[in-house]
């Protein structure tokens, strides 16, 4: 414990930061520790003289003291607080996620800083077992629309072959139900296996140039073999950072999107035309939007809010699932996707990737 702390004053302001119920950090307009409660001491697994006159920048990860550090200090000592989490870093190597509370204290030296700080490592395992469980909640809702969409089928096939099996005369009509209702059970098979085997998506911040040139050119092509005329309409102003994607499996989102497209377009005669837009957007971790619309017949409002569901689908010979390989796609990638759409009107599918993936306050100074 040093200086500022031996006067009466401040001893009975050393005697209530002891008392509180909290770890408490009071670091120095030079950044370096001056006081450590036993909550603190307890928290980082040191002893006191450990975390005493030592660097404040040394209990937090070597990636984060040149940037979030610098910006936690410079917020709570221009602003007078601060609230976010970091991880940080024990003398004994071991690690732990903090939220951190701080608030500016003016000394004769300069502004310090006091932290509070919690150990929420458990807190965020729980939201972690809350995301997976969440995920099991939807697995099991896909398995009970599973069981569903296969008993159809199954049920065609036995009722047919019995009939077929109890007579001398073949029935083609009979023949081709079985055939048909086989194909689609085994599109449905392997369109479950596809989605079951899809990789997690590997991030990496590209320019939204680069990943334009490296799909585009595809999806014209995939656009081209449905009949389908492309017209491509590519913002001036794309954004200079750069946006986290696989390209390999973000194109495959941009499939099925494209695809999904193409069935808007009820009529063999109509013109078939897919608008491909890329525009930034200034929405919080979100930098940039690739929109595919059409002119086709439209949703209604009341179906909207099921189209990303699995196997959902208005149209007879379809699975339904392509709109939720897009969905979790975009999950995945960190990003989003909306539709919007009206009878007659068409259909805009939207999906957002997101901007480097750490937040501004860790990647960049104030």
């Amino acid at each position: 414990m040093l200086n500022e702390f031996e006067t009466p004053q401040p001893k009975l302001i050393t005697h209530i930061l002891e008392i509180i119920n909290s770890a408490i950090l009071v670091v120095n307009a030079l950044d370096r520790i001056v006081f450590a409660n036993s909550k603190a001491v307890m928290m980082f697994k040191a002893e006191e003289k450990e975390l005493v006159d030592s660097p404040l920048a040394e209990i937090f990860m070597p990636e984060d003291q040149d940037m979030l550090l610098h910006n936690i200090l410079k917020i709570t000592r221009s602003q007078g607080e601060f609230e976010g989490e970091a991880m940080l870093h024990r003398p004994n190597g071991s690690r732990f996620m903090g939220l951190l509370s701080a608030s500016s204290w003016q000394w004769e030296q300069g502004v310090g800083v006091v932290i509070t700080i919690h150990d929420i490592t458990n807190l965020k395992k729980i939201e972690w077992e809350l995301r997976r469980s969440e995920r099991m909640v939807f697995l099991g809702r896909m398995l009970n629309d599973i069981s569903h969409q296969i008993r159809n089928p199954v049920l065609t096939i036995g009722g047919f072959s019995r009939r077929l099996a109890k007579s001398d005369i073949q029935k083609p009509e009979h023949i081709q139900a079985i055939m048909d209702e086989s194909a689609r059970l085994e599109l449905l098979l392997n369109t479950l296996n596809e989605f079951i085997q899809l990789n997690r998506p590997k991030l990496e911040p590209l320019p939204v140039k680069y990943l334009i040139e490296n799909i585009e050119s595809h999806l014209i092509g995939l656009a081209e073999g449905h009949g389908a005329k492309w017209i491509s309409k590519i913002s001036s102003s794309l954004p200079k950072e750069r946006v986290l994607a696989d390209p390999g499996i973000f194109i495959r989102a941009l499939e099925a999107v494209v695809t999904n497209a193409f069935d808007a377009y009820e009529r063999e005669d109509t013109e078939k035309i897919i608008e491909f837009r890329v525009e930034p957007v200034n929405n919080g971790p979100l930098a940039c939007a690739f929109c595919i619309n059409d002119r086709g017949s439209g949703i209604k409002a009341s179906v909207l809010p099921n189209v990303f569901s699995p196997f959902f689908t208005t149209k007879t010979g379809h699975i339904g699932m392509g709109l939720t390989f897009a969905h979790r796609i975009m999950e995945e990638q960190i990003g989003d996707i909306a539709i919007e759409s009206s009878p007659g009107a068409g259909t805009s599918l939207t999906l957002y990737l997101s901007k480097e993936r750490r937040r501004e306050i860790r990647i960049k100074k104030i």
